[in-house]
C-alpha cells in the first residue's frame, strides 16, 4: 500500500510540476489525449468536472501560486519585465530547475540571484542581477535577526573586544546608483512601465557604496562614503577597535562614526550571525530595456 501511494504521489507531482500547456477558456490546462486517458485512469470524476479538469485545476494553482509568491520577492524585475515576461524569462525557467522543497512559499525564489549568475546571459543581465540582489536584500532584512546591541557608554570599554555589525545591516559596493533606481520603478505598477520609459539610472565613473537596513517596520537605505564602507565591511566580519585604528585615516571623523552606529543600534558584540551578502555588479551604460 506505501508504495502504490508513493507512486502515486510521484505521478501526480511530475504532472503538476509540469510547464502549463495552453490554456481552455476556463485557465484550465489542455492535455493531449494521452495524458487525458492517464489521468482518467488515476483520477475519479465529479458530478460537475472531468478527471482533467480536476487535475487542471491542481496544476493551475500550483504554478499560479508560485509565480505570485516569485513576483511578490522579486516586485522591481516584474515591473522591468511586466507580469508575463517575467514569469516566462526568469520565474518558469527557474522554477523547472529548483522545483521547491521547503514548506514555506517565501523561501522558493531565494536562489534566484545566484541562478541568474549562471542562466541569465543577455545584455541586461548586470541590471537584473544588481535588482535581484536588491530585492532578495529587502526581502530578507524582514527576517533578519536583532542581536543584543552595545550602547554608546559601552564602546569607551571595547578595544579589545570584537565588534560585529548587526545582521539587520548588509552592505553594497555597486557602479551605479541601484537603489535610487529600483525605488523609482515601484512608485508604479508593473502596467505604467509598459508604456513609459525607465527611470533615469545614475551612473558613476567610480564605484558607489551604500548600507540597507531594517529598523522596525523600515527598511531604509543611505550612500556611504568609501571609508565609512570599509570600517563596516570590517566589523561586519568582526574586529576589535585597537586593531581598526591602522586602517582608518586621520581625518576619518572615527569618534562620530561609532557613536552613531552605537546611537542606531548597529554594533553587537555577539559573533552568531549569517554572513551577509555584499553586491559587486557592474551595470553596463546601454539603455536597459531589452527582455
Amino acid at each position: 500500500m506505501c508504495k502504490e501511494l508513493l507512486a502515486m504521489q510521484t505521478w501526480f507531482a511530475k504532472i503538476i510540476t509540469a510547464p502549463l500547456p495552453k490554456m481552455d477558456s476556463a485557465n484550465l490546462p489542455i492535455y493531449p489525449p494521452r495524458l487525458i486517458q492517464e489521468i482518467r485512469k488515476q483520477i475519479a470524476s465529479s458530478p460537475h468536472l472531468r478527471s482533467e479538469e480536476r487535475m487542471g485545476i491542481y496544476h493551475q494553482q500550483y504554478w499560479w501560486r508560485l509565480l505570485t509568491a516569485m513576483q511578490e520577492l522579486y516586485p522591481s524585475l516584474v515591473r522591468l519585465f511586466n507580469h508575463e515576461d517575467f514569469n516566462l524569462q526568469i520565474a518558469e525557467p527557474y522554477l523547472l530547475a529548483r522545483p521547491p522543497n521547503d514548506w514555506s512559499l517565501s523561501r522558493i525564489g531565494w536562489g534566484l540571484p545566484e541562478w541568474l549568475e549562471t542562466h541569465y546571459l543577455k545584455k541586461d543581465a548586470p541590471l537584473i542581477l544588481a535588482l535581484a540582489h536588491l530585492d532578495f536584500a529587502y526581502e530578507n532584512l524582514v527576517f533578519a535577526e536583532k542581536l543584543p546591541k552595545i550602547e554608546p557608554a559601552a564602546l569607551s570599554q571595547c578595544k579589545r573586544t570584537p565588534l560585529f555589525l548587526q545582521p539587520f545591516v548588509l552592505l553594497f559596493e555597486l557602479e551605479a546608483d541601484i537603489f535610487t533606481f529600483r525605488t523609482q520603478l515601484l512608485e508604479h505598477p508593473p502596467s505604467h512601465w509598459e508604456t513609459q520609459d525607465l527611470p533615469p539610472l545614475k551612473k558613476s565613473s567610480k564605484k558607489l557604496f551604500f548600507a540597507l537596513s531594517r529598523n522596525q517596520d523600515q527598511t531604509l537605505y543611505e550612500e556611504i562614503s568609501p571609508s565609512y564602507f570599509a570600517l563596516l565591511s570590517r566589523l561586519q566580519k568582526g574586529t576589535k577597535l585597537c586593531d581598526l585604528l591602522p586602517f582608518l585615516a586621520p581625518c576619518d571623523p572615527i569618534v562620530e562614526w561609532f557613536q552613531a552606529l552605537a546611537a542606531k543600534g548597529w554594533l553587537t558584540f555577539s559573533s552568531d550571525r549569517e554572513k551577509k551578502p555584499r553586491v559587486r555588479k557592474q551595470i553596463q551604460g546601454q539603455k536597459q530595456t531589452e527582455n
